[in-house]
């Protein structure tokens, strides 16, 4: 793949990450609205967070897993995926010159994605919602 088509395909699946996960957080905060018990309403939004990220890391597996001739199965895909979007970078499975930019571009999701999870989290604690 070159790089302006990486570069393509990994902003188009940052948009479509970065929309799941708003749409995902307007989701949780009515639920934070309609349910009275503090108790659930904290399990419930760690959930549902874990939930939507894990969710964003498959969307980048899936894409890697169909491009990624490194990765050699599934599981490396999203293995890869995982330490890459929570930028963790072990490093011990690395990519290819064929889809690195695109790779790279699942550390910058993560980083978007837990800033708008912190954000909303902050958000509802400021305002004692919780």
């Amino acid at each position: 793949m070159t790089l302006l088509a990486q570069m393509a395909l990994g902003i188009t699946l940052l948009v479509v990450a970065s929309l799941v996960q708003f749409w995902g957080l307007m989701r949780l905060h009515s639920y934070a609205e309609t349910h009275s018990h503090k108790t659930y309403r904290v399990v419930g939004l760690i959930a549902t967070l874990a939930i939507i990220h894990l969710g964003q890391v498959l969307l980048w597996a899936a894409v890697l897993h169909a491009y990624a001739a490194d990765l050699a199965d599934w599981n490396d895909a999203v293995y890869f995926s995982l330490v890459t979007y929570t930028t963790v970078g072990y490093g011990d499975v690395t990519l290819g010159p064929e889809v690195r930019i695109f790779g790279a571009m699942a550390s910058f999701a993560g980083i978007l994605g837990f800033g708008m999870s912190t954000a909303f989290l902050v958000s509802l604690f400021t305002r004692a919602r919780l």
